[in-house]
Order: C-alpha cells, then structure tokens, then sequence
C-alpha cells in the first residue's frame, strides 16, 4: 500500500520550487517565507564550546545572541555541529535538563513576534538508528513555566526537520519589549551516550533558524529595491544592484542588515552602509547556480535597520536548463559483490533503461555534502562507466559487471570502460551508481557497502537504496525472491533486507571456492506476480516506477494520477476550485482507497468527516467557511 498526498493551499497564493527526493523528482508548494531574525551557521564550529553565537541576530533584538545548554546537556565536539552527549533516552519532558536554549527579547520601541523553527541535525548513527530520535521544542515566557510546542517529531537520519509553524500561537505573537521568549530544544533517542545536535551540512547553512517579525510603530521607511528584478541562475559576477533608500539624510551612518530569503538562489553581503548625508545605498546581488531544473524561482530579499521599518523585494532567478538525472533513486540495486581476485559487480534494473542513458560506478569516497552545494568525490580511485546497450534493458533485468581490475573487464549487456585504478577492498568498502558526469554528479541511484563509516549523507538516498553487508564482507550475492513482487520498485525492500544476502569474510580468495556466494553472479531475471492494478497501470504508463514516483515530473504522484485516471505521460493539472469546492477527477474502476484531510499548519493534519462526495468520476470537497487559511490534500492508498 503506499500512501500518496496531493495538496491544495487555499489562500491559492503560493510558490513553487523544485527538490530531489527519495521518490523522483517532487514539487513542494511553500507559502511566503518569514524572515529569519536569529539563525546559526555551525560551520566550523568543531569544539565542545559551552556556546554557539548567531551568525544573523536582528539588530531590534536585545538579548544575547547566544545559544546555550542545560546543565545535564554535555558539550560533545563534532564537526560544524552543536552536540551533546546528554540527551540520552529519557522521553521527552520539560522537567529534563537536557536541552539546547536560546531567548530572544525584542529592543524598546518594538514588539517581538516568532513564527516558525527550522533545524538541521546530525549525530552518532547509533543515536538515531531506527525508530529514530524524537524531538520537540518548547517555550517560556517567564523563563521557569514550559510549554511544549506543536507535536513531537521522529529522525532516523541526520538533515533538516519539518518546519515548525509557530503563527498560531498567541502567546508568541507581539510580545511587548518587557517580555523574553525563552526557546528549549529536547531529545530522546536509542542510546544512553550518543550525540545528537543542530549541524550545518554546508558553509552558510543555518543548522538552527528562527523566523519572526520585530514590529514598530511611527518609524520611517526603508524601501528596497534590486535592478534588474529577474536574472538567470548562471550569470557570472554581480547578477544585480540592489539599493536601499530611506527619505531624510542622517547625520551618521545607517547600518542596513540584508537576507536573502533563498540561498541556494542568490546571495547577498549581510550589510550596507548609508553614509552620513546620503539617502541610498547599493549593493550587488549574486545568483547561485544549482543543479536542478528548477524553472523558475521567486523569493523575497530583506532589508532592516535600527529605527526605520523593514522592507522586502522579491526577485526571480530562472533557470539555466539544468537536465535532470534521467534515472531516478532506486532505478537500479546492486545484488553481487565481490571484493576477491578480480573484483565483480552485479545490478538489476527496476525499471526500463533506455539505449541513452548512462551509469556511473566508484569506490571514490564521497565528501557528504549535498549535490550542487559542495557534494564531490574524493580524488583516486577507479570509476566505471557503463552505457546502456541500443534497444535499452527491460526492468527486471540483471547486469553482471566482470574482472573490473583488469583489461579484460566486461559487462554481461552495454558497454563498460574504466578509469584509474578501480579495486574494490575486502576491508571495507562503499561503491555509489550515480548520473550526471564522471566527477560532478545529478543524481545518486544506488549504494553498496561493506562498512558504515563512508558518508551517505547528500546523496538524496534513504535506506531503501542502499545495501549494506556485514562489516568488511569480501563476497556477496543476493538470494531472495526474484518473482514475488507487484511492482519492480517494491523488491528495493527484499534487496536492502541482510537477511537475503549470502556472504564470505576470510583469508584468500573467496570468489570461487565452492562456497556460496560465489562468482559468476546469478543473473536470472526479476519478474512480476502479476500486472493488475496500479503495476499494469504502471507498466504502461509509468515505467514500471513506483506509486510516489512522479514519471512525468509534473509534480503529481503516479499513483494519485492512476487514480485520477490519467496517462501518466503529461503534465496533469491542479484540481479545480470554484464557489467554494475543490474536484479531484476519480478513475471509479482505480483499485485505491483515499480521504481528504485538512490542516491549518501543514503539520497537524485531521480528516474531514464531512464535505466530502464522491460522483464517480469526481471526488468533491466543500471548504469550510470563515476567513481563515486552509490546507486541503487528497490522501490515496494504492492497492496492487
């Protein structure tokens, strides 16, 4: 069964921007962001400092800047992480003394309202081993009473949490300069003595971000403003000017405090002066190029200053034609290793490869940070390039990679050519299949190894992608069930699952001892137990991919377009609203179930128990009266 979400975001006033995720490629619709007024970079930040100090703190803020820790939370070194080894697994409570704290405070003259809470993590795999660490925040307005915030939240990997929506919150919204916020951070995770703590994966990433207004009354403006308002994400240098104007001159200088509400669009520098007797100011404007056919990208740039109100512009970056990876996570599984005489490796395809695409194989370790934002292979080592034969290989098809030490390297279909010295190792080893070029990925497909100490991490794969053997495994073969399955996506399960595997660990060559595992591979082919269903809708209209893969990169999940009835091979448009009614079309002769749920938040989602009809070839949902903002998604479980 595999649980799919298409959302409508009423007011319909939103942005669109584009991320690679475990199911393909996702769009992830956003409202307005909220400007950051206190965030922390970690980078850098290697020590068991007892505190961490913000890299962006508003100036009509008054207190500290300062990140601290309870007094059970113990400082623990890592690198660009703020750690403890205290949180321990001890269930959440506000009576624990274990906790990450910041207060914030708003200058005379202004109030302080908070909104939302962004936070990366990273920690001891142990920490956060399944079923993961839980989280929640809370909040204090004297400083001694807490309140726990939204609900708890579980990770079973290191990277960003869901955004914490904090605008619903009265208590938190325009505290009078007299009151301090006080924010705790608490954890419970699988061990007694692991760490776990805010990161920044890459330099300039805030592994903790608090985003809020800081509201004043009868101050003069400060307009912002950027020529030109759109540029593309390639241009080189400055990309534009931005200007800062406020109505008088001064008799001193104006420090303005600029953020940029994207960063992985464009940046800008953290401040310009008004000089003393000038009303402006300029300042450049520098786009980032990313890596993703993103199409284009609208965000606001800030501008604030001590008595003047703050001010936004919104600009547009478009996109330098980025191709995507044509293969998407999970496109492929390893299911042969073997690390003895002269190295082999085996493949199956999960869906239909085509004659034109290309697969990257190494054993060069991987740096851990993300594709497009400093992601990169180590130098040495070997890489093996594989092109995909003419007429392409069906899914279900497995690919036998042979004597890949050596001149007399082949490949059981297409053709295989290496570079540097490829030699996989029986103490430990992590092999990546990957897109793009041979040193600058697009895109990872699927992961193998033999240890755990090589990074996963920016790879934009879960655990459903990657095989992991038994520590230092010289030999290995998949062995489990090659015919059982509805969908070839849903043998990923069996595949990463150790007990299918077979393996050898020993002194001398292993590979063809009699002993199973041994080489040559197993190259039987997978195959389906049947092609009813979303997997006969699949087969034909979505490459044999999964149901929250998106084959048409529209944005839509396949199985939500099974169940719309639509072709899966175009884009598929939002549903319809109008006098107060959404309409999803229904394919009635789908085998899925599905509900509609709402939610205020985008975090606590509650199924609607009326204004749901269902006419057939319709579902229609009534959107509930009042003022107030409302998000509406359909919920489908597609069955085999």
């Amino acid at each position: 069964m595999k649980l799919l979400h298409h959302i409508c975001f009423l007011p319909l006033r939103f942005l669109n921007k584009q991320a690679f995720g475990a199911g393909g490629l996702w769009v992830v619709l956003v409202l307005p962001a909220v400007a950051q007024i206190a965030a922390w970079d970690f980078t850098g930040e290697n020590t068991a400092a007892a505190t961490s100090s913000a890299e962006l703190f508003d100036e009509k803020l008054d207190s500290a800047n300062t990140l601290i820790r309870g007094s059970s939370a113990t400082a623990s070194g890592a690198n660009h992480s703020f750690r403890t080894s205290g949180f321990k697994d001890d269930a959440i409570s506000t009576a624990n003394t274990d906790f990450f704290q910041i207060s914030l405070s708003a200058a005379a003259g202004y109030s302080l309202s908070i909104s939302t809470i962004d936070a990366n993590f990273n920690g001891t795999a142990t920490y956060y081993a399944t079923p993961g660490v839980t989280s929640q925040f809370a909040y204090s307005l004297d400083g001694n009473t807490f309140a726990l915030l939204a609900s708890p939240f579980i990770m079973t990997a290191p990277g960003s949490m869901p955004q914490i929506d904090l605008s619903s919150i009265a208590a938190l919204q325009n505290v009078p300069d007299s009151a301090t916020v006080t924010l705790r951070y608490y954890a419970s995770g699988q061990t007694k003595t692991g760490t776990w703590g805010f990161s920044s994966t890459v330099a300039g990433q805030f592994g903790l971000a608090i985003g809020g207004t800081l509201a004043a009354s009868n101050l003069p403006p400060l307009a912002l403003s950027a020529t030109p308002a759109s540029f593309a994400e390639n241009t080189i240098g400055t990309a534009s000017i931005g200007t800062v104007t406020i109505p008088n001159v001064l008799a001193s200088d104006l420090l303005v405090t600029l953020i940029s509400g994207d960063l992985t669009e464009a940046s800008v520098p953290a401040t310009v002066t008004i000089s003393a007797g000038s009303t402006s100011a300029t300042f450049p404007i520098t786009a980032v190029n990313d890596l993703l056919a993103d199409g284009t990208q609208t965000f606001d740039l800030a501008a604030s200053a001590a008595s003047f109100t703050t001010s936004s512009f919104t600009i547009c970056v478009t996109d330098d034609g980025d191709t995507p990876p044509a293969l998407a996570p999970g496109a492929v599984a390893f299911v042969g290793f073997n690390a003895d005489g002269n190295d082999d490796l085996a493949i199956v395809a999960l869906m239909p490869l085509a004659a034109s695409d290309m697969i990257f194989i190494t054993d060069r370790a991987w740096n851990g940070l993300s594709i497009g934002q400093g992601g990169e292979f180590a130098d040495g080592e070997g890489l093996i390039t594989w092109a995909v034969p003419v007429g392409g290989v069906p899914a279900g098809t497995v690919i036998a990679f042979n004597n890949l030490t050596n001149t007399s390297r082949s490949a059981s279909l297409g053709t295989l050519t290496a570079t540097g010295s490829f030699n996989l190792s029986g103490d430990g080893e992590t092999v990546y299949a990957y897109q793009g070029t041979a040193t600058v990925p697009t895109g990872f497909i699927a992961i193998i190894a033999s240890q755990t100490t090589d990074p996963i991490t920016g790879t934009g794969l879960s655990a459903r992608h990657i095989v992991y053997l038994p520590n230092h495994a010289d030999v290995a073969a998949y062995v489990g069930s090659r015919n059982d399955q509805v969908g070839f996506a849903e043998y990923l399960t069996s595949i990463t699952k150790p007990a299918n595997w077979l393996t050898e660990d020993g002194s001398g060559d292993q590979h063809n001892n009699s002993i199973a595992p041994d080489v040559p591979f197993d190259t039987t082919a997978f195959s389906l137990a049947n092609s009813s269903g979303y997997a006969g809708w699949a087969a034909t209209h979505a490459k044999h991919q999964p149901a929250d893969a998106d084959a048409d990169g529209d944005s839509v999940p396949n199985g939500v377009e099974y169940f719309m009835g639509e072709a899966g091979a175009e884009f598929t448009s939002q549903p319809s609203v109008a006098n107060g009614k959404i309409r999803w079309k229904h394919n009635s002769a789908a085998a899925a179930s599905y509900s509609v749920a709402t939610s205020t938040d985008l975090v606590h989602w509650q199924p609607a128990t009326e204004g749901v009809k269902d006419s057939g070839d319709t579902v229609e949902f009534t959107l509930p009266s009042g003022p107030q903002r409302v998000f509406v998604r359909l919920e489908v479980n597609t069955e085999p």
